[in-house]
């Protein structure tokens, strides 16, 4: 009966802490309406514990007084907690993205593949999609996901969901980005969604290049730096 008991011990205790931290996020989210937990964990030694709000991660105090917002970090690893857990994150929210709502330009080979925030009016998105073969001869995967930073109801958001619509996507790109009228077509796109999954990921700039870590490598990068720094992640 006692080896049961020990036995049983770390399932209970795993039990006792899946029911705190629900009684904790039933208790935030009744004090903060609108408010949405996505996860919640404890944060191993101390009276805090972690949570996902939004996409962004953030951490409360086990009695639902405190809160904060900034990077923990290990002081005897000197490892950043924080930023491990926003990649991991990022990491899994890329990972669930569809491919078939993307543009992609595929090299014969692939050797890495980034995920490209882009803005048809940005001009080092321009200037990147001007080296496509360059990248792609390099063996580098480009999937175009649409962020027109002027948001919904612009011109730039009207020139991404035309060339969402068009019948040739990656022809429609690149004519758009060439600065060529691409023509309105009406459809059912993915720029709305393209737009809020960059804010959830931490977007602020195009060209925003994602590697399928979860890193994020802000703005442009000529083709043979950006080969060069993906080789020396993998």
């Amino acid at each position: 009966m006692i080896k049961l008991y020990l036995i049983l011990l770390p399932f209970l205790a795993w039990i006792g802490s899946v029911q705190a931290d629900t009684v904790l996020k039933a208790k935030l989210e009744a004090m903060l309406p609108g408010m949405v937990v996505e996860r919640m964990s404890a944060l191993e030694g101390t009276d805090f514990v972690e949570a996902v709000v939004d996409g962004q991660v953030v951490y409360f105090s086990k009695d639902a007084r405190y809160v904060f917002q900034g990077d923990v970090i290990a002081l005897d690893s000197r490892e950043n907690i924080t930023q491990l857990r926003r990649t991991g994150i990022k990491k899994e929210a890329l990972a669930s993205l569809n491919e078939d709502d993307m543009i992609v330009f595929e090299p014969k080979k692939t050797e890495h593949i980034l995920t490209v925030f882009t803005d048809i009016d940005c001009g080092y998105c321009r200037k990147l999609h001007e080296q496509m073969p360059e990248y792609n001869d390099l063996g580098i995967k480009i999937r175009y996901m649409a962020f027109p930073r002027s948001g919904p109801n612009s011109a730039s958001f009207d020139k991404a969901v035309n060339v969402w619509c068009a019948e040739n996507r990656q022809q429609a790109m690149t004519d758009s980005k060439a600065g060529n009228r691409v023509e309105k077509e009406a459809c059912d796109n993915p720029v709305a969604a393209h737009l809020e999954a960059g804010r959830r990921l931490g977007v602020e700039g195009t060209p925003a290049l994602f590697l399928e870590s979860g890193e994020l490598l802000p703005g442009y990068i000529p083709p043979k730096r950006l080969k060069d720094i993906l080789d020396k992640k993998v």
